[in-house]
């Protein structure tokens, strides 16, 4: 099965900040890594403004910022980047001629002389520093680990003479540096080593920080010091000298012949001279010492108690006995916290940054009394304390620092006052997610953040709408018009007249006598302040009200009456309709200005600027745009549409006037007023089944789609996207336009019979809302039978179990004590929580029973610091006691408990098998039944799986019982459940070592496709046909228990996904039949949709679509990804390749290996098979086409038809086999005119994409952008 998986949320967390002066002039930047993306930031006076966000087809472990400026101190800073599929990038940023800021690339390439891909968390060390050369020249250095043991040094200048050859990016070397620079100090490093391998000392077990020291006084080499703990868990500083001045000529003379059978072309190995351990610089620091600093001033030493500083006077003494040391201890702290980054002060200080958001600055002092004057002194003070996590820390030179965090926020703060403020939200890493269900509207609600900045986070496809006000119990309101002081409601056949109230709240009083028409329905309102005039459009004509007095009708029709009407009080105009004829009125003077009869009747009319007005007609279906001047009437423009327009708003976008069309037949078309034409046709897309009303949503460039299931467009540079409102049913809805009330909005609800004041908080496709609950909240759960979530919040000695209704949670409830919080015992801690239904019968995951029967099943553990993985364990289960209030909270009531050896995991139901549930238990599945008479469970059946069982999926199907166990480190197990003898089998397997952090199971007819993300930052969906009955006998079993679930599906997703669930970031679930999602929007959608978190604070979705859907999106994604830039030299298609440990890397892709034997040359070809990308494409990718220029587009589009061309041409078998064994990416397309084989002639192909709803060839610009249009509405 084909997914296409994209991108809902990117990363907010910030692996790492530099600063430099990165465009040539004397203007600071700042570049945020976060992960994929690169942010740039400018200092002003007061803050930090965003300039720009790269996406990079990488997921970048470090970021460093090197200087290159000549002895004049012209040049630039450039940026290092290394990402975690080991390659390493120099780029630079310029301005082009538009102003606009370019990422371009200087270097590109893998490290040549690591031969393996390592897992990724073993590179965690980087630093940078400079050394100068024979010349006087000062060069950056970088050094960098991959593995432990060794450090690969990066000479950054012969990196860029080199790159390109022949002097292919001499241009752009002249364009950025100056000539002179560029061709006498550049391009003279282009024969040096780039990347170099040293070992470090056997005695140096863990490695913690590395820091450059000051420039040597000796030429071509650089000094690196090393903080490490030996064998004893002593913490020492060793100091390394590096020699950069010998080339590649001269390193194979010098190399030592240790490995004499390996070919002289491999030169990987470090030469003897060049990392040079010199000796032990401070021997036992503080044990826990973990970070290490180098300024002008001398080292520095940090660790949770004591900084500990070498000065720079003393530091060139070898002697480590007499060298002097100063120490100083930190202000105790209330907790054990280590210092995580500091940076060096223009004051001589050391601004230090603590785990837990500590700032201290620690002052370097000459002591000039005393017994020792000259020595250097340390003394620290406190400076505030951040509410963020802190991990990197860069300063700028207005006084502005920046403090990366990859749990919390990114803050920013001026150093010297101790101000700062939010640079960049932060969600921190997702630990659980639960979907819940409103009808068609879906909602995810992740647990996100750590300590202080965790709580759980809403994320779905509605607008937020603050309650201020509200009135009950009121039925089948029609109309609401708002103006001054003065709301009137409609209702078939009369009006009521009401007042607003603002104390001591905001309320709504209706009144018993006003000079407003009560007897007639009210078509809209509006007031002028000046005069103090209220306008009344009636049924019947137009009523004034001046002052407190009485109200007549200045235009009045009983025979005719009025049908349609819109005033627009910033314009002073009125214009209403009656049956075919149509009056334009003035609000000032209150006399017509135009008067127009028409063909056909009028179905709706809005003001579109002060000299036209537009209407919708019956029977023609056609959308008029008129000009009016001195008193005559001009058709400017007509748009036919697919069906009568029934509403109409006129919204700005880009400086430009778009009208929203709402039609009879559900669409909605999106018009241009300034490309009105005659006999035009207008686009349009299917939204709902029935009539679209519409309603402008003043001032937020959006319009409402009234109904039971409401949408809210919003307009975009792509067109429009789609995304809801967070209740039910909107019926009607009214702009208050009153300075003196907070609340802008009134809507009706007609399920609800309220009436709800409130503003929109914010309007955007995705919408969030985040319940702090200031402590990391590790599980969540959604209960549909409560409509409760139950929560487990880590606290330092046990767990706390609490409890929230959903009102709460989207009302943004934030409980200060709560009182019916479950303490955990001591050292006890929450695994799992799941709804069971006691002695239930778990025929399907929705169970209905008594309500006595369903309980709450809570997994914990006892958690040690001595124990790796805990040896004692139980599950709970409670009954849940609702409360006699709708607003009161269900209370939690223990029911029995079961001790249970070993550490458990997950837990389920077992499909078919009555009273059973299966839980994980270290590497097992166990069995446990419900006993009724003794109100107990007890164990029955165990089978051995794995190591880690992280979690279990039942999968329901008649007349069978099978779970799917995943595994932390041995991926993906189907068992078989054996309901007569009660035994566990296994029938499946993965027989790839694949560490699962979370997954769920597609069911497809007869097919089941388990999807999982892991460890290594990708994405997997392995297949498992038809399902045999258990029953079956003889051979078949042992068939069976030799199956391999084979993969269909592999994606490299570029960041660990941590939970995932069966929902989507839509506004409507797809299968609904209100919202037509599934079927207009993107054709081909072969099942529900998966959305997944992750690690670094992203949210994405991966949607399971056909063959042929599939197809068509890689095809236009090859083209997209030939036409945008790959920055940095990250090309997409070998970023989506999947990662794993011992991947070829360096000289083991040489060619040179492949042509040195025939037999390696298929070796290396299958193996490289294995890692491609397959059956999975990238929707961000795909969605960057409605960005590019017109010419590229249409340029993409041509190689997308030869691509599909080619495909089928080339295909001997289905076209499900065809995408499973062959490449799309690196297919070569035919000519347009390509012979297809057999019967799959173009007309077949055309057939066969017609038949599925998709655009047929030749493709053209206009059909794919707006398919690319609709599949951006569904996450």
């Amino acid at each position: 099965m084909p997914f296409v998986a994209s991108t809902s949320k990117q990363p907010t967390a910030v692996l790492g900040a530099v600063s430099g002066f990165f465009l040539g002039n004397d203007e600071p930047l700042v570049l945020l890594n976060r992960l994929n993306l690169v942010s740039l930031y400018r200092e002003t006076d007061d803050t930090l403004e965003h300039l720009s966000d790269y996406t990079l087809f990488a997921s970048l472990k470090h970021m460093e910022a090197l200087p290159l400026f000549d002895s004049k101190g012209s040049g630039r800073h450039v940026v290092f980047l290394f990402s975690v599929k080991q390659g390493v990038s120099i780029v630079a940023f310029e301005r082009n001629s538009e102003g606009a800021i370019k990422m371009v690339t200087l270097f590109h390439g893998e490290v040549d002389t690591c031969f393996y891909q390592e897992r990724p968390d073993r590179a965690f060390l980087c630093c940078s520093g400079c050394y100068q050369t024979l010349g006087d020249e000062i060069l950056p250095v970088v050094t960098f680990s991959i593995h432990s043991g060794g450090v690969f040094l990066f000479d950054v200048a012969a990196a860029i003479a080199s790159y390109g050859g022949r002097g292919k990016n001499a241009p752009l070397l002249d364009r950025l540096f100056s000539p002179d620079y560029a061709q006498n100090v550049l391009r003279k490093r282009k024969k040096q080593t780039l990347f170099t391998q040293g070992h470090l000392s056997a005695s140096e077990l863990d490695v913690r920080s590395m820091a450059f020291g000051p420039s040597n006084k000796e030429k071509n080499s650089a000094v690196l010091y090393i903080l490490y703990a030996d064998v004893s868990s002593k913490t020492h500083v060793s100091v390394y000298f590096i020699d950069l001045g010998v080339n590649e000529g001269q390193s194979r003379v010098q190399k030592k012949p240790i490995w004499p059978w390996l070919p002289d072309t491999l030169d990987v190995f470090p030469r003897g001279d060049m990392l040079r351990r010199r000796d032990v610089f401070l021997a036992n620091v503080e044990t826990n010492a973990c970070l290490l600093h180098v300024n002008a001033d001398g080292l520095f030493v940090l660790g949770p108690q004591l900084v500990t500083f070498v000065s720079s006077k003393s530091a060139g003494n070898s002697s480590t006995l007499s060298r002097p040391v100063t120490t100083l201890a930190f202000p105790p702290f209330s907790a054990y916290v280590e210092p995580v980054c500091c940076a060096s002060l223009p004051t001589r200080d050391l601004l230090i940054l603590f785990w837990d958001g500590t700032c201290i600055k620690t002052t370097v002092k000459e002591e000039a009394e005393g017994l020792n004057p000259g020595k250097m002194v340390l003394v620290n003070s406190i400076m505030l304390s951040l509410r963020t996590i802190p991990s990197s820390l860069v300063l700028l030179p207005r006084g502005h620092c920046v403090v990366g965090s990859r749990m919390a926020h990114t803050l920013w703060m001026k150093w010297f006052t101790g101000e700062s403020g939010v640079l960049l939200e932060n969600c921190g890493p997702m630990f659980d997610l639960t979907v819940t269900l409103d009808g068609p509207r879906v909602s995810v609600v992740a647990s996100t953040g750590v300590g202080m900045s965790g709580g759980l986070s809403l994320q779905r496809s509605a607008v937020n709408v603050r309650h201020d006000a509200s009135m009950e119990n009121i039925l089948d309101v029609t109309r609401m018009c708002a103006a001054g002081d003065v709301v009137i409601l409609s209702f078939p056949g009369y009006s009521r007249v009401c007042q607003f109230q603002t104390t001591p709240t905001l309320s709504i009083k209706e009144l018993s006598e006003s000079p407003f028409d009560k007897s007639k329905e009210t078509l809209t309102l509006v007031y002028d302040l000046e005069r103090d005039t209220y306008v009344q459009v009636t049924s019947v004509g137009v009523y004034v009200v001046k002052g407190g007095g009485h109200g007549t009708y200045t235009i009045r029709n009983d025979e005719l009456g009025i049908h349609h009407a819109n005033a627009n009080a910033h314009l002073g105009l009125l214009v209403f309709s009656s049956s075919r004829y149509v009056s334009v009125v003035d609000l000032t003077t209150l006399l017509s200005k135009v008067s127009i009869e028409l063909e056909n009747e009028v179905a709706c009319v809005t003001i579109t600027s002060l000299y036209t007005f537009a209407i919708g007609e019956w029977n023609s279906g056609a959308v008029c745009l008129y000009e009016f001047h001195d008193g005559e009437v001009v058709l400017k423009g007509r748009i036919l549409c697919s069906a009568t327009p029934c509403s109409m708003c006129v919204l700005s976008h880009l400086h430009t006037s778009r009208l929203v069309v709402g039609l009879l037949n559900g669409c909605i078309a999106d018009i241009p007023l300034e490309a009105m034409t005659m006999e035009g046709a207008a686009q349009e897309t299917l939204i709902r089944m029935q009539p679209v009303q519409l309603f402008n949503l003043e001032g937020h460039n959006a319009v409402l789609c009234l109904g039971e299931v409401p949408l809210i467009v919003i307009l975009c540079d792509t067109g429009f996207q789609l995304t809801g409102i967070d209740f039910n049913d909107v019926a009607v809805c009214a702009v208050i336009d009153n300075p003196r009330i907070a609340s802008k909005y009134m809507f009706f609800s007609r399920s609800e019979n309220a009436l709800v004041l409130g503003n929109i908080v914010d309007i955007k496709k995705l919408n969030s809302r985040f319940l702090g609950l200031n402590a990391t909240v590790t599980r969540v759960k959604y209960i549909a039978w409560w409509n409760v979530f139950v929560l487990a919040v880590r606290h330092n000695e046990k767990d706390q179990m609490l409890l929230l209704m959903e009102h709460e949670l989207t009302i943004a409830w934030v409980p200060q004590k709560d009182p019916v919080a479950i303490e955990l015992l001591e050292n006890e801690r929450c695994v799992f929580i799941e709804p069971v239904v006691l002695g239930g019968a778990n025929e399907s995951a929705t169970d209905t029973a008594r309500d006595g029967d369903k309980t709450l099943l809570l997994g914990t553990t006892f958690a040690f610091p001595d124990e790796q993985l805990p040896r004692s364990s139980r599950f709970i289960w409670y009954s849940v006691e609702e409360g006699q209030l709708i607003s009161e909270r269900p209370q939690l009531r223990q029911l029995g408990s079961k001790d249970v050896e070993g550490a458990l995991q997950c837990c389920c139901v077992v499909p078919n098998y009555s009273g059973r549930i299966a839980l994980g238990i270290n590497g097992c599945v166990a069995l446990y039944s419900w006993n009724a008479a003794d109100l107990v469970f007890v164990a029955e059946e165990t089978v051995s799986v794995g190591t880690i069982v992280t979690r279990l999926q039942p999968i329901f199907q008649p007349d069978a019982s099978y779970l799917v166990a995943f595994d932390a480190r041995q991926s993906c197990f189907f068992i078989q459940v054996d309901t007569i003898q009660g035994s566990l089998k296994i029938v499946a397997r993965d027989t790839e070592p694949r560490g699962v952090m979370d997954g769920v199971v597609l069911e497809s007819g007869k097919t089941h496709d388990i999807c999982f993300g892991d460890d290594y930052y990708n994405f997997y969906s392995l297949s498992r046909g038809a399902l045999p009955s258990p029953s079956s006998s003889g051979a078949a079993p042992v068939a069976v228990a030799r199956s391999k679930l084979k993969t269909k599906a592999q994606y490299h997703l570029g960041d660990m996904v941590t939970a995932m669930q069966l929902g989507s970031f839509a506004p409507c679930l797809l299968e609904n039949t209100a919202v037509p999602v599934h079927s207009t929007l993107i054709p081909g959608i072969l099942g529900p949709q998966i959305v997944f978190g992750t690690s670094h604070g992203a949210f994405g979705t991966i949607t399971p679509v056909s063959n042929e859907t599939y197809l068509l999106l890689k095809a236009l994604e090859v083209g997209v990804a030939s036409a945008v830039p790959a920055l940095g030299g990250f090309e997409h298609a070998t970023y989506r390749e999947v990662l794993r440990a011992g991947q070829e890397r360096g000289y083991s892709r040489n060619a040179s290996f492949e042509n040195a034997n025939p037999v390696s040359q298929e070796v290396f070809r299958q193996r490289r098979k294995r890692y491609l990308s397959k059956c999975v494409c990238s929707g961000d990718l795909i969605e960057s086409f409605l960005t590019l220029p017109h010419a590229t587009q249409e340029r993409v589009v041509r190689e997308a038809d030869q691509c599909i061309r080619g495909c089928f041409a080339s295909m001997k078998s289905t076209l499900e086999e065809f995408l499973e064994h062959s490449g799309v990416d690196k297919h070569i397309a035919g000519e347009s005119d390509v012979h297809l084989n057999g019967c799959m002639t173009v007309d077949g192909v055309n057939a066969l994409f017609f038949e599925k709803g998709l655009p047929t060839l030749p493709l053209t610009r206009e059909v794919v952008k707006d398919l690319l249009q609709k599949m951006q509405r569904i996450y």
